[in-house]
C-alpha cells in the first residue's frame, strides 16, 4: 500500500506537502478489520488517529442502538486522541473489509521530537477540523456548549 497516496486522499491533510505526507505515512501502521468486527469500542482508551483506506465503518452509540453514521475511504476518526487522554465515545463496526492507517499517540510523540513541523501542522489541522465541526453543530450540542460556558462564568457577569 502506498501510505502517502492514501493520506493524500484524506480531507484532514489537504494542506500537507508531499514531504509532510511521507513523514506522516512512515509513522503509521496498517490494520485490517473484517466484516462485523469492531475497529474500536465505546469506553476503550482513545489512543490513535485512524484514516480509513478502504471499506465502511458504522458508528454506533454506547447503548448499542441504531448506527448514527458511517465513515468511508478518505475519512478519519480519533483525532482528539492525539491531543488529549480520553475514551472512545462511539463504537465503530466494519460493514465490509476495512483497511486503516493508524497513527498512535506514541508514534505522534516520536513525530513531535523527530519532525516538529509535521507534528505541528497535524495539530493545527486537527484543531481546524474540530473548530469546523463545532461551528456546524446544531441543536443539542450547541445547547450543551452554551450551558458549559455559562457554568464557567463568574457570578454577576
Amino acid at each position: 500500500m502506498d501510505r502517502s497516496a492514501v493520506l493524500r486522499s484524506a480531507a484532514l491533510l489537504r494542506d500537507f506537502t508531499d514531504v509532510g505526507l511521507k513523514i506522516l505515512a512512515d509513522s503509521t501502521v496498517e490494520r485490517t478489520v473484517g466484516p462485523g468486527e469492531y475497529a474500536f469500542r465505546s469506553g476503550q482508551a482513545s489512543d490513535a488517529l485512524a484514516f480509513v483506506v478502504r471499506g465502511t465503518l458504522q458508528l454506533m452509540p454506547t447503548d448499542g442502538g441504531a448506527p448514527i453514521g458511517e465513515v468511508t475511504a478518505g475519512d478519519c476518526l480519533g483525532g482528539l486522541s492525539l491531543l488529549v487522554d480520553g475514551e472512545r465515545v462511539l463504537s465503530a463496526v466494519a460493514v465490509d473489509d476495512v483497511d486503516l492507517l493508524e497513527l498512535s499517540r506514541g508514534a505522534f510523540e516520536e513525530l513531535k521530537k523527530a519532525h516538529p513541523r509535521t507534528a505541528l501542522k497535524l495539530t493545527l489541522c486537527l484543531a481546524q477540523d474540530l473548530a469546523e465541526r463545532l461551528r456546524e453543530a446544531r441543536g443539542p450540542l450547541r445547547e450543551f456548549l452554551a450551558a458549559e460556558v455559562s457554568k464557567q462564568q463568574p457570578e454577576g457577569r
